[in-house]
C-alpha cells in the first residue's frame, strides 16, 4: 500500500513535468536560458546578411529574421547587408531557403560582400491551450556562418512559453530579445 502511494505520486509528478506545450522545453515564461554556443573565430565577423529564417510561412519567416536585425543593430556588434541586396543574391542563384546548407548559405554572404551571413528557423509559432487559456509560444534556433569558411561561428536557441495576454509577435519579440541578451553576453 505505501509503493503504491509513492509510485502515484511519482508517476503524477513526471505527468506534470511533461504538460509544457507543444513540446516547449520552458515549462513557464522566461524560466529557461537561451542555449548559446560561441566559437573563438567569431569574433572577426562585423558586416553580415540576414535571411529570411525558414518558418510555417514566409511571413513569420521575413517578420522574426527582422527582429533580429533591430535587436542586433542595437548591440553594435555587426554592419548589416541591406536585405534588397540579400534578396538579390538569393534571385540570382535561385537557392531555395527550405534546404539551405550551410556553405550554400556561406556563398551567399560572400557574394553579397558580407563575411558572415546568418540563418534562422522559426521551430515553433502558435497559440496553444491550456488549462482553459491561451498562451504563446516561441521556438527559434538561429546561426551565424563564416562566409570565407562555411563554419558555425555561433548559434543560439530558445523555445518559451509566453505569459496571460501575450501575443505571438509580441511574445516573438522577448524570445529575440532573450537570445540576443544571452548572445551579446558570450560574445564580449
Amino acid at each position: 500500500m505505501k509503493w503504491h502511494g509513492i509510485l502515484s505520486m511519482a508517476l503524477a509528478a513526471g505527468l506534470a513535468g511533461c504538460a509544457s506545450p507543444s513540446g516547449s522545453s520552458s515549462g513557464g515564461a522566461g524560466t529557461e536560458r537561451p542555449n548559446v554556443h560561441v566559437a573563438s573565430e567569431a569574433a572577426g565577423i562585423d558586416k553580415v546578411g540576414i535571411l529570411p529564417f525558414k518558418a510555417a510561412t514566409t511571413l513569420i519567416g521575413s517578420s522574426v529574421s527582422d527582429m533580429f536585425v533591430t535587436e542586433f543593430m542595437k548591440l553594435g556588434r555587426y554592419e548589416f547587408v541591406e536585405r534588397s541586396q540579400m534578396s538579390g543574391v538569393l534571385g540570382e542563384t535561385e537557392v531555395a531557403l527550405s534546404g539551405l546548407t550551410a556553405g550554400q548559405a556561406a556563398r551567399l554572404g560572400e557574394m553579397a560582400g558580407a563575411n558572415g551571413v546568418i540563418i534562422g528557423t522559426v521551430s515553433e509559432y502558435e497559440m496553444v491551450a491550456m488549462g482553459g487559456r491561451t498562451y504563446p509560444v516561441v521556438g527559434i534556433s538561429v546561426r551565424l556562418i563564416d562566409s570565407a569558411t562555411g563554419k558555425i561561428l555561433w548559434s543560439v536557441d530558445h523555445s518559451e512559453r509566453g505569459g496571460k495576454g501575450d501575443t505571438l509577435s509580441r511574445h516573438a519579440r522577448a524570445v529575440v530579445q532573450h537570445m540576443s541578451t544571452a548572445l551579446a553576453k558570450q560574445l564580449r
